[in-house]
């Protein structure tokens, strides 16, 4: 019952923020197939703001992560590298709900496509789980 409550809050705290935010189109492997949406905002030079909601074919069916974008460099000074931390709810399917950190590295612009990009790390909540991702900004 505490998590329904916290996940409610959640939702309703960050749902009317999106549309202010950039908001993006995700997918990929998240303890699973995965599907979601996400929004993304620089807050500073370097630092980005970033939080969303997946439905996933896992034990767990729906994924909620809150973090941060920190800017580490640009590859061949064209493709921005960044490093993700946050943390990610695993929630769902039985009734309880898994909490741990997620540690992640974006790339941005693949294939000199602006708004496309990937990220690949691990999410640690109950136990590792591989992070696979691709993502289309709207």
């Amino acid at each position: 019952m505490k998590i329904n409550v916290i996940l409610i809050c959640f939702c309703l705290f960050f749902s009317s923020s999106v549309m202010a935010l950039s908001p993006a189109v995700i997918g990929g492997v998240r303890g699973g197939v995965a599907l979601g949406m996400m929004a993304d905002e620089e807050v500073g030079t370097r630092v980005g703001l970033r939080f969303g909601a997946e439905a996933c074919t896992g034990k767990k069916p729906l994924i909620l992560f809150f973090g941060g974008k920190f800017y580490l460099t640009n590859i061949s000074g064209r493709y921005p590298l960044s490093f993700g931390l946050g943390l990610v709810v695993y929630s769902g399917g039985d009734g309880n709900a898994d909490f741990g950190p997620s540690v992640s590295l974006i790339f941005d612009r693949p294939f000199d496509i602006n708004r496309l990009f990937f990220e690949a790390g691990i999410d640690v909540a109950d136990s590792g789980k591989l992070q696979l991702q691709a993502g289309y900004k709207l």
